[in-house]
């Protein structure tokens, strides 16, 4: 009977979720100004815990020593909450994995790194229809990467992100 109850309760909030699954495409600027896609899809496992993936890449610079070509791949937990009618927040948290190669311009001498953080975010949603949100979030990705003999201090390690969901 307990099994039976329990079943029931789990199979309740994945029914009366208000979607299974999201995908999402948005643009960042980093805090150092340059300009990043975003792509991400994710599932709801529980009502409003779910599962997400994002890949984020550069598609500005604004160096005029090397050129900058970052990529992240993160893996996310988040959780949705509704707030007032049509406005809720998702806080995620997980881990990025960074690969970075940089390729200084009067040498064309190139030089690549990777880490994994911790990575954190939020994000404000807004209920278009019944389908589609628009959203704007927040994305701190931790340490710069520790590349030989070049600055990476004004490597982007945040960005704020605008852009719309495709809820499923």
């Amino acid at each position: 009977m307990k099994k039976a109850f329990l079943g029931f309760i789990v199979a309740s909030s994945l029914v009366m979720g208000g979607s299974f699954a999201q995908f999402g495409l948005g643009i960042s600027k980093g805090d150092s100004s340059n300009s990043f896609i975003t792509v991400f899809g994710g599932v709801n496992i529980l009502n409003s815990i779910g599962v997400r993936t994002e890949y984020t890449k550069n598609i500005s610079e604004d160096s005029n020593y090397f050129e900058e070509d970052v990529s992240r791949y993160g893996l996310f937990a988040t959780y949705t909450l509704p707030l007032v009618a049509g406005f809720s927040i998702t806080p995620k948290v997980g881990l990025v994995k960074t690969d970075g190669s940089f390729t200084v311009k009067e040498t064309l001498d190139k030089v690549t790194d990777s880490s994994t953080n911790f990575t954190y975010g939020l994000e404000v949603n807004y209920q278009i229809n019944d389908s589609f949100s628009a959203f704007v979030g927040y994305t701190d990705y931790g340490s710069e990467l520790d590349i030989r003999d070049i600055d990476t201090s004004n490597m982007d390690t945040k960005n704020y992100t605008f852009g719309i969901k495709l809820d499923i």
